[in-house]
């Protein structure tokens, strides 16, 4: 038997008994993406039942009833659900013409089985300041929310159309004065010069240089943070990533890492990471 909470994560129930995904993807068709490997990589080490409660508009109660006869054993009971759906819509949204907003319709991406991450960032990018994207989905992108909310998003908002849509807004910053804060930030976007001019600060023998392109998931993380715990103080670790790492993002965001990154092309994304 294993004790479990709303705030387990998905993943840790996957470990601890493989016929967790074949019981959560039962409870609702959201989450029969858990049963594609990929889309359980993005999802699982990174949303608790909580959260996969509101990702799918489900309860938690929902979770207990398929986990429970597994031999899980739930310490506390809530439901997720009403929290999203009793949210007014924020008066940037409410009053915003749909010509400021990027609409971008995910789903039959993630239906081919593929991870529209990438795509995301880049729409995000391209948004003016002041403007919206818009993710429609059939789930709530915690993750991404999280992620965005490092970067350059002023706010968020998640819009239920049904139980199989779910519109998430991003409203990017206003202007380059509002994203200043970025700069005690522990997350920064840089170009390739901005990039090498942070580089230049550490010396060869302050540098840690590790390339991670051709490890599998999730050798990649464990090699970084694997890293990171024997990083002496002052010294940074540069890494050579082929992709943008959003579960690493989100594993250093509550930890005193610095994080920078150029996403020089496909394939080829620059890291540098310090003690602040």
């Amino acid at each position: 038997m294993k004790t479990i909470s709303v705030n387990t994560k998905i993943s840790e129930l996957i470990k601890e008994n493989p016929g967790s995904v074949d019981a959560i993807a039962s409870i609702a068709k959201p989450l029969e993406k858990l049963k594609n490997p990929i889309l359980r990589k993005i999802m699982a080490s990174r949303v608790t039942i909580a959260e996969a409660s509101k990702m799918t508009g489900t309860k938690v109660d929902d979770f207990k009833r398929v986990l429970s006869p597994l031999g899980f054993i739930f310490e506390g009971e809530e439901s997720a659900k009403e929290e999203l759906s009793e949210t007014p819509k924020p008066s940037w949204l409410k009053d915003a013409p749909k010509e400021i907003i990027d609409f971008y319709d995910v789903r039959p991406i993630i239906d081919d089985g593929a991870d529209p991450l990438k795509e995301i960032l880049h729409r995000f990018k391209e948004v003016k300041p002041g403007e919206i994207l818009c993710v429609i989905n059939g789930f709530v992108p915690i993750p991404l929310i999280h992620l965005l909310k490092q970067e350059k998003a002023e706010d968020t908002f998640v819009e239920t159309i049904s139980d199989k849509e779910f519109h998430t807004y991003f409203l990017k910053k206003k202007k380059d004065a509002e994203v200043a804060p970025l700069a005690g930030n522990k997350l920064q976007i840089n170009g390739s010069d901005e990039f090498s001019e942070i580089l230049a600060k550490f010396s060869d023998d302050q540098l840690r240089r590790i390339d991670v392109r051709e490890l599998e998931m999730p050798g990649p993380m464990q090699a970084i943070l694997g890293e990171l715990e024997i990083l002496p103080e002052g010294n940074a670790l540069f890494i050579d990533h082929k992709r943008v790492p959003v579960y690493l993002l989100e594993e250093l965001a509550d930890k005193d890492f610095e994080v920078h990154i150029n996403n020089v092309a496909e394939g080829d994304v620059k890291m540098l990471i310090f003690k602040k």
